[in-house]
């Protein structure tokens, strides 16, 4: 294992768990055993996650900011893979997690700046962290980050224009066109049973970015402001 392998690392006191169900969690101050595997699995079998997730930690080599990027499976304390990145994102990544650790940053700066969306964008050469799929979309996410929102949205808009009052059928033909998300299994989109969720789903999405509006008129009408 890369862990064994760890002696010369200087290990931020900081770690991140990016699990499938759970969402993301935050661990600050943590002084265990100073061993990149042992601290993961310690933390492991005191959290609730159940699912697969990643955690991350801040590492430094000399003078080179990184990260350790773990894998664990469901139902299990374990890290079953592992791996370690210094590439230009992750020193990016590391050296916030780092101030975080220090105190030098607040807890709702680092939750705005180290998100799997980040972590995807930035550690292109991390396996793990590519492969990372939510089993639900998370509802945060859904509402303030989901690209798909805003791609039906002007869809809709360039075709039937603004107040126009359309067969609901005709914006689910729409939300189905739409490429499916890469980062959850489950989307509030195209995993719902019954059609007019999706729609209602749309709606809520618009209304808390405040894009726009879906109001049902009557019958199968809807209107798009």
């Amino acid at each position: 294992m890369l862990s064994e392998k760890t002696e010369r690392l200087k290990l931020g006191s900081v770690i991140v768990i990016f699990d499938r169900d759970s969402g993301t969690s935050f661990f600050q101050d943590l002084r265990v055993y100073g061993n990149l595997l042992d601290d993961a699995e310690w933390l492991l079998e005191r959290t609730p996650q159940r699912s697969w997730g990643i955690i991350i930690r801040p590492i430094m080599d000399d003078e080179k900011y990184g990260l350790w990027i773990g894998e664990y499976g469901p139902h299990t304390n374990r890290v079953i893979s592992e791996e370690m990145s210094f590439d230009k994102g992750s020193s990016v990544l590391s050296k916030v997690l780092f101030r975080y650790a220090e105190h030098g940053i607040d807890e709702s700066k680092v939750r705005r700046v180290i998100t799997i969306d980040t972590c995807k964008r930035k550690i292109r050469d991390s396996r793990i962290i590519q492969k990372f799929k939510y089993y639900r979309c998370p509802e945060d996410r859904f509402y303030k980050s989901c690209k798909r929102v805003e791609e039906i949205y002007k869809a809709v808009k360039d075709k039937y224009g603004s107040e126009a009052k359309v067969q609901y059928s005709r914006i689910l033909d729409i939300i189905l066109n739409v490429e499916p998300c890469e980062d959850a299994l489950i989307c509030p989109f195209l995993s719902l049973p019954n059609p007019l969720e999706r729609i209602i789903n749309l709606n809520k999405a618009l209304r808390s970015r405040k894009i726009g509006e879906i109001k049902i008129v009557n019958g199968g009408l809807i209107q798009i402001t």
